[in-house]
């Protein structure tokens, strides 16, 4: 019985799915990954039909990309060039055990919405988590990933985002760990005024940086060296400013010094 249910399932498997090359899987992706693009183009040009079927797309690829990370154990490790190419933001960690797989879906007008897969890798085998709701706009986008190692302990570090219309935008910092076979998206290593937390998060007015070339923008980093998160310092009027806030691991948790 299990050996026939193996045989149905396969049956029932997409072709691309079965054909276990890296070539044919990011074809495959990158012609599902196209069609939003496409219809996307097809809604700004004005067809009435074209929302739905931007909707199709991206549910469609990211059913897709999450089925084949987690089918291939090894495509945590490829390059997927044509598909960061297209405009798919791919992060991994130094250890490869974490990937970030994140891309704007072109749904949502000025309030952009985003969509992401999480890879994550236990012993042999791979894991993913599909995130972001197409219809309200619930997750992020990624921007960077940072591996820190300290001890037994590796924490990841996710710098994310949210565009919220042409003007209120924000950044923010995420910790995450692999426990018990599964990712943690919750790792309270953070110590704020109102206890510790796993993420630090600030609105701003994005036309404070917008004649900032993109590369030199004031955001979110990581210093493995000095193990110090610096966050830029944001005013009242939500004009991000050239100071950083700093916050600096004493060994159990990252805890805010001066300068």
């Amino acid at each position: 019985m299990k050996t026939l249910t193996l045989i149905i399932f396969s049956l029932l498997l997409p072709v691309s799915l079965l054909a276990q090359t890296p070539k044919t899987i990011e074809a495959d992706l990158f012609r599902s990954f196209k069609k939003i693009d496409y219809w996307d183009e097809q809604e700004k040009k004005g067809n009435i039909n074209a929302g739905d079927s931007l909707f199709k797309a991206n549910d469609m690829f990211g059913k897709k990309l999450k089925q084949y990370t987690e089918t291939y154990p090894a495509s945590i490790n490829l390059s997927f060039n044509l598909l960061k190419k297209a405009g798919l933001d791919i992060f991994t960690s130094t250890d490869s055990l974490i990937r970030i797989y994140s891309w704007d879906t072109w749904l949502g007008g000025t309030k952009h919405i985003f969509a992401n897969v999480l890879q994550y890798k236990v012993e042999s085998k791979t894991k993913s988590t599909l995130s972001g709701d197409l219809e309200y706009g619930d997750a992020p986008f990624y921007s960077n990933l940072y591996t820190f190692k300290t001890g037994d302990k590796t924490y990841y570090l996710g710098i994310y985002g949210n565009i919220y219309s042409s003007k209120d935008t924000g950044t923010g910092i995420k910790v995450f760990d692999i426990e018990n076979g599964k990712l943690n998206d919750d790792v309270k290593i953070i110590k704020t005024g109102s206890g510790l937390k796993s993420k630090i998060y600030y609105d701003y007015d994005f036309f404070s940086v917008v004649d900032i070339t993109f590369e030199k923008r004031p955001t979110i980093t990581f210093d493995q060296a000095t193990q110090i998160i610096h966050i830029p310092l944001v005013d009242v009027k939500g004009q991000v400013t050239k100071k950083f806030i700093n916050y600096k691991f004493n060994g159990q948790y990252f805890e805010k010094i001066k300068g």
